[in-house]
């Protein structure tokens, strides 16, 4: 075999179906796993693979493998005249055609009920049904190493299948045309999807083509606790959004449609609670609590609104209570012991979730969650004198101002930004990249707090990786280049980096970090992230938010 679906899988746009060779464990895919048609409407980590497939003829399984475009996927006999092809009627509606060959679908959990002739029905996830009808040729049912299994004989005349999700159970449609006009219909799609996209250099064109088709297929229409489209961060194993996942995808959706981005942007906001706290992530069947994840939201509304004249004062108006209530539950309820320095309880709130800053315990007052709420503050203080509201505006510039004052009493020592435990106010020192997000603020900060920020950032011995930078630098003790947090190249880091150093006037050092993320993702492919040394792709592949910093790196190009 030559499997591709350990890495992206395929499905289409408003899909909840995916095809993927899950990894046993939790992350990513692998190659020697079952190709399983999957059902990724459930909750966080489970088992969606409903359906393993594999090709028979007289009863033996065959050598064959996997021909993977983004409109239809083939099953291929290496050797041999049979293939399987599986394409999209629409996004809850799946055809496979069997020709030359037997295809076996073993179900993974449960029996599979009959429903009428050559028409099945089972479970389908937590979140709803599979039902399955013959629209030509042979279904037939059975076991199959202990399990139930269906047999869709295509040996001696083509045999077609109807794979339909539905919440309730009901019936599979008609086929709606033929196979091909299926694919083509995807094709369609696509290729109208691109059509919409900002152009970008011609030397990044084909890494284009490549992220907006990913972010194609990972968007998902409104169902449970969605409640608008979205874009998930995966369909392969992280099948949910999270809390700060959905600004980068708002950004890299922007530049394609201003109303996927605006969803995306929203989407956890349809969950905010009263105290104006966000969930850490949801899925289309639970909401996940207890976490949350730092304040991003107005610094990126401010990116939004600089880059793409769509976003005007109706979406500010919209959104501004919404991030207000999100501000005054940091300052609020994050601020254990009262000091003015809000804090992060558990290391997972801010995104970074094992950073060697956290080592020393949590409940911490960082200079990142700072620095994220100043923006924040600032952003709310602008809109809410463009909204006509000034006393607001008044209130929101004084607590950034008081902010930034007790980020720099407190957490700048005069050499190095530093964090406290948030009783004690003991002292917390740090290799890791976390601590210099203060960059972003940059001239409010003093010139050697700046330069403290910038030094080690462009050494190949610290931070500096050939495909970006590190978040703990090589040359710390506590280095793991394959450590998550602790010294794997992330794509956020790099984009809120580019970011800080244009901020700083430092445009070549923006432009430099820009292009080696962007040549390196070319070359490597998507990826949660990526090695600290050798710069090989870590975990799960088709990440969105690693498309969707590439499409803002590629955008940011002089032009915003």
């Amino acid at each position: 075999m030559n499997p591709q679906l350990h890495r992206v899988p395929f499905s289409c746009r408003g899909s909840w179906f995916s095809f993927f060779r899950k990894n046993p464990g939790l992350s990513g895919g692998h190659p020697s796993a079952p190709l399983s048609l999957r059902v990724i409407a459930g909750v966080l980590w489970e088992r969606a693979e409903i359906l393993d497939l594999d090709l028979e003829r007289d009863g033996r399984s065959l050598v064959w493998c996997e021909e993977l475009a983004t409109e239809r996927l083939v099953l291929r006999e290496v050797d041999g005249p049979g293939l399987v092809t599986i394409a999209f009627q629409n996004p809850d509606t799946v055809r496979l055609r069997a020709e030359g060959v037997t295809l076996r679908l073993d179900s993974q959990e449960g029996d599979i009920a009959p429903t009428g002739p050559a028409s099945w029905r089972l479970k389908g996830g937590s979140h709803g049904w599979l039902v399955l009808r013959a629209a030509e040729g042979v279904l037939d049912k059975g076991r199959f190493a202990q399990r139930h299994a269906l047999w869709l004989r295509g040996e001696a005349t083509p045999a077609e299948l109807i794979v339909h999700r539905t919440t309730a159970g009901s019936s599979a449609p008609e086929p709606c045309g033929g196979l091909t006009e299926c694919v083509d219909a995807r094709r369609a799609e696509i290729e109208a999807w691109r059509a919409r996209a900002i152009e970008h250099s011609v030397e990044f064109s084909d890494l284009a083509a490549r992220e907006i088709t990913n972010l194609w297929n990972l968007t998902v229409a409104p169902l449970g606790c969605f409640r608008r489209e979205s874009t998930l961060v995966s369909k392969g194993t992280l099948v949910g959004l999270w809390s700060w996942d959905h600004c980068w995808h708002s950004l890299g959706t922007a530049g394609l449609d201003a109303d996927l981005a605006w969803n995306n942007f929203l989407a956890p906001f349809d969950h905010q609670d009263t105290s104006g706290a966000l969930p850490d992530v949801f899925c289309a069947n639970q909401v996940y609590w207890g976490n949350v994840k730092p304040p991003v939201h107005g610094w990126m509304l401010g990116i939004l609104a600089r880059r793409h004249a769509w976003f005007g004062d109706e979406h500010r108006a919209r959104i501004y209570e919404p991030i207000a209530r999100l501000t005054r539950f940091w300052l609020r309820e994050r601020d254990n012991d009262g000091d003015g320095l809000p804090n992060y309880l558990r290391a997972t709130d801010s995104g970074w979730d094992n950073a060697t800053v956290f080592d020393a315990g949590a409940s911490l007052a960082t200079p990142d969650l700072a620095t994220w709420l100043i923006l924040q503050q600032e952003w709310l203080a602008e809109t809410a004198g463009r909204l006509g509201r000034p006393a607001e505006a008044a209130a929101w510039t004084e607590g950034a101002r008081l902010l930034l004052e007790r980020l720099l009493g407190r957490l700048w020592t005069g050499g190095r930004f530093v964090a406290r435990h948030n009783a004690t106010h003991e002292e917390v020192c740090s290799d890791s990249l976390l601590l210099r997000i203060p960059l972003l603020l940059g001239a409010r900060l003093p010139e050697a707090a700046r330069r403290w920020c910038l030094d080690g950032l462009f050494d190949t011995a610290r931070y500096r990786a050939s495909s970006g930078l590190r978040s703990e630098p090589a040359h710390s003790p506590k280095f793991d280049a394959d450590g998550y947090w602790r010294g794997s190249v992330w794509p956020v880091t790099n984009f809120i980096f580019f970011e800080a150093l244009r901020v700083n006037g430092l445009h070549a050092e923006a432009d430099s970090l820009r292009r080696d993320f962007l040549v390196h993702l070319a070359r490597v492919g998507n990826h949660e992230n990526y090695h600290g040394l050798d710069g090989r792709g870590l975990r799960d592949a088709g990440i969105a938010w690693t498309s969707t910093c590439a499409l803002a790196l590629l955008r940011a190009d002089g032009r915003d």
